[in-house]
């Protein structure tokens, strides 16, 4: 919410996002526990649009979107947020399932 601020006030902003396969290790916990049906390797089947959700709002917006945001007080820059998302791959193959 802080990088989407500055983006959408014409400033630039990276968000660094450490080890989202930890987070989905932590949400698969958390899914099995509410008893809610597990996909594949006993994921959510709603983790993956969790990940994507968070990693599309990443984003550069134009000028017309940065006047129109701030009601006319910031004119002619455009914002950008950049998303680094950092994984841990299963046995260190790239090539292995991400979660």
């Amino acid at each position: 919410a802080m990088g989407e601020y500055f983006r959408d006030r014409g400033e630039d902003a990276l968000i660094i996002y450490d080890d989202l396969s930890k987070q989905a290790v932590a949400y698969r916990q958390i899914s099995l526990l509410l008893r809610r049906p597990p996909g594949r390797e006993a994921f959510p089947g709603d983790v993956f649009y969790l990940h994507s959700r968070l990693l599309e709002r990443a984003a550069r917006v134009n000028a017309e979107y940065v006047e129109a945001f701030t009601k006319g007080e910031v004119k002619g820059k455009t914002g950008s947020l950049t998303a680094l998302p950092i994984i841990e791959t299963q046995a260190g193959d790239v090539s292995a399932f991400v979660p």
